[in-house]
């Protein structure tokens, strides 16, 4: 499953205007999920003056993992939030990407100041809970609406007759929302409303076994502002730099997929062990890695999981976005940083064009399918390199070893394949035709 294996049938885009346009000043907007992507969606329409309710499963908003790695493409977003200056105080500042063996043995490492530098932002690494909490006191400080404790179980149309009708979301307590112009569907992974979307329900496929949290920093870790990965045996360890002092780490290995039916009992002194017998051959640095965890209170242990990209993120008055639209998997960096850009991009297209929701819905569709689906696969490529599971893909990342150890062209590589992720979102630079260029200067300069 490592690319389209499913055939879909891919919805023409509008390219006639309806007979009536919509009003599109005094949306209802009704949003399933208050994640990253479902709260900076709400802030932008509720600042479009859109009535907005968002709608979100947990009675608590509790982050799934302990930091997230928002690269510059995403903190621009935050900034046209008006939470940059929020970002910079509570990010860590990341100034080197840097490889070493799993016997500490340096292999490369990259200045990510001159990225930074022609991109126009930094990258910040930032514990989920407080760019959570930053976002949903922002979202509630905008008079929108936060309903907690509430479980979406579908979606309905007011109107079965009408492909494009307003619809509804039903909740597991019976209730039902109230009739919404649009629909968004910011719910995860696990999405119901991808299913009415979609038309069914999509697997996950499984790809490796995920440790991470935070701990203090300290120098027998590594240096405030560099993000490390040791990686050999088809496995990696990796520290970076959050706020107040603290390194983000993450560890993956490519574990059977039913291991998690013999896991050690969560904030037991078993899953240290079991991090002890799994990186028994790396560094020291790893095994104090290790030992300054905080079990009880610091390590989640997670399945790494996709689904098959999706032909399209609407349907009529509905709209996916984030992981319920695109899950990316976690080697790109990127999953956060799309869900901003969704959010950003859906709103705009609702707040300069006036033909109808549906007509912006599918413009939404056409700016990021392309982008979202380029990185989803590009993650699916990285998880075969950095965690083999097969025969064929050891003999690859034996190979990716060797490159990493031997090749110095192959940083100017990962420079580039980093700039040009940051560099296409949310807003892709024109591309220009130099020789165009030219050629009408030197016929206006004869002129």
């Amino acid at each position: 499953h490592g690319g389209y294996v499913k055939t879909w049938a891919v919805p023409e885009f509008q390219t006639t205007a309806p007979r009536h346009s919509e009003d599109m000043f005094d949306l209802n907007v009704v949003i399933i999920g208050g994640g990253i992507g479902g709260l900076s969606a709400g802030i932008f329409l509720k600042r479009l003056g859109y009535t907005v309710h968002v709608y979100e499963r947990a009675a608590e908003i509790l982050p799934i993992g302990a930091a997230i790695s928002l690269w510059s493409n995403g903190v621009k977003v935050m900034n046209s939030l008006g939470l940059g200056k929020d970002m910079q105080r509570m990010g860590g500042k990341m100034d080197h990407m840097i490889y070493h063996s799993e016997k500490d043995e340096p292999w490369f490492n990259l200045d990510l100041n001159p990225m930074y530098s022609k991109v126009g932002e930094r990258g910040y690494p930032v514990a989920r809970a407080e760019l959570q909490k930053l976002l949903m006191d922002t979202y509630v400080a905008t008079g929108a609406k936060l309903t907690l404790g509430k479980t979406c179980v579908g979606v309905e149309k007011v109107d079965p007759s009408d492909e494009n009708s307003k619809v509804v979301a039903v909740f597991n307590d019976g209730t039902k929302s109230s009739v919404a112009d649009l629909l968004i569907g910011a719910d995860g992974i696990r999405s119901t409303v991808r299913e009415y979307v979609i038309g069914e329900k999509l697997p996950l496929f499984y790809r490796y076994t995920n440790w991470n949290g935070l701990v203090k920093m300290s120098p027998k870790l590594g240096k405030s502002n560099e993000w490390i990965m040791w990686v050999g045996e088809g496995k990696r360890a990796s520290i970076m730099p959050v706020g107040k002092d603290r390194f983000y780490f993450f560890m993956g290995a490519p574990l059977p997929e039913d291991n998690f039916k013999t896991a050690p009992p969560r904030g037991s002194e078993a899953q240290r062990d079991e991090l002890k017998k799994i990186f028994k051959n790396f560094p020291k640095r790893v095994h104090a890695l290790i030992d300054s965890i905080d079990v009880k209170q610091s390590l989640n242990r997670l399945p790494i999981c996709d689904i098959e990209a999706l032909p399209t993120f609407c349907k009529g008055r509905v709209a996916l976005l984030g992981d319920s639209a695109h899950p990316t998997l976690p080697v790109m960096g990127q999953g956060g940083a799309l869900a901003l850009e969704d959010s950003q991009i859906l709103a705009h297209m609702l707040e300069t064009t006036n033909i109808s929701v549906v007509d912006a819905l599918r413009r939404y569709v056409e700016h990021r399918r392309d982008r979202t689906h380029r990185i989803v696969l590009k993650g699916r490529e990285r998880v075969k390199q950095i965690y083999p599971r097969c025969e064929e893909d050891i003999k690859s990342t034996q190979m990716w070893y060797d490159t990493l150890k031997n090749s110095k062209s192959f940083i100017s590589k990962v420079e580039k394949g980093l700039l040009y992720n940051l560099s296409q979102g949310p807003f892709p630079p024109r591309e220009i035709d130099e020789s165009k260029t030219k050629s009408m200067a030197a016929t206006d300069s004869k002129k």
